[in-house]
């Protein structure tokens, strides 16, 4: 018996341009280049500062990423048939 296969939709082209995606891009680097500037001129404040604006902008795009604002993900259904 054979079995046949149906090929699951492409995904939404939108090359990662969502609002989650910019949140965390922009934070990120944003963090990091706060982090890297106390580092160097020696700020320990600055550093801290740098890595907390880099955790908070990681959390707040996977967060909207999960209530919809990020890349739509094919339905579990729809992958498994």
């Amino acid at each position: 018996m054979t079995k046949t296969y149906t090929v699951p939709p492409p995904p939404p082209h939108n090359e990662g341009k969502t609002p989650a995606a910019w949140t965390l891009s922009l934070g990120v680097v944003i963090g990091i280049t706060l982090a890297a500037l106390g580092m160097v001129i020696g700020m320990p404040a600055l550093l801290v500062v740098g890595i907390v604006v880099t955790a908070l902008s990681v959390v707040a795009g996977v967060v909207m990423s999960v209530v919809g604002l990020g890349k739509k993900r094919p339905t579990r259904s729809a992958a498994t048939s």
